[in-house]
This record gives structure tokens, sequence and C-alpha cells, in this order.
């Protein structure tokens, strides 16, 4: 008896050791300002006002960019002519 409830409680705890939680990516948060850029997109990056010092990475079609998700860095997504598709943190 003690057997199984043992083995119960070992696949509870493995089953919640899997579980998933929200990264800072998915819950919305905006902590690199990407929001206050979102009217333009379809415009040209150059065109941009961007504040001096402001963490941010332009990427453009088929560039390769690192993995690593800062939660302060803008990410500009660029097409070929260099207007902008898309604006998010990391």
């Amino acid at each position: 008896m003690l057997g199984r409830i043992g083995i119960a409680l070992g696949l509870c705890a493995g089953i919640a050791g899997c579980s998933e939680t929200e990264s800072a990516a998915s819950s919305g948060e905006d902590s690199c300002g990407a929001s206050a850029y979102q009217s333009q997109i379809g415009h040209a990056v150059g065109d941009l006002e961007l504040t001096p010092g402001a963490k941010l990475r332009i990427l453009g079609p088929g560039q390769a960019m690192t993995m690593d998700y800062r939660a302060d860095r803008m990410n500009i997504e660029t097409d070929s002519a260099g207007q902008i598709l898309r604006v998010f943190c990391g």
C-alpha cells in the first residue's frame, strides 16, 4: 500500500516539474518600450526617431541573430526594402 502511494506521489511531483511557467515574452510585458513603436509598422526603419542609448537590434530578412532573451532590448524586424514588419522586446 505504501509503495503505491509513494509511486503516485513521485509521478505527481514529476508531472508538476514538467509544467510550463509563463515567460516574460508571453506575459505581455513591454519593458523595452516596443508598444510605443507599433504605429511605425509599414514605415521605413530609417525614419525612426529612437532614444539615444536605447538597447536596440535591427533584423533584416534572413539575418542571423542570437536567441538570448533580453527584456530590455527592442527588436525591429524589417523586410528587404527596409520597411518595418514587427517591433518586439527580446
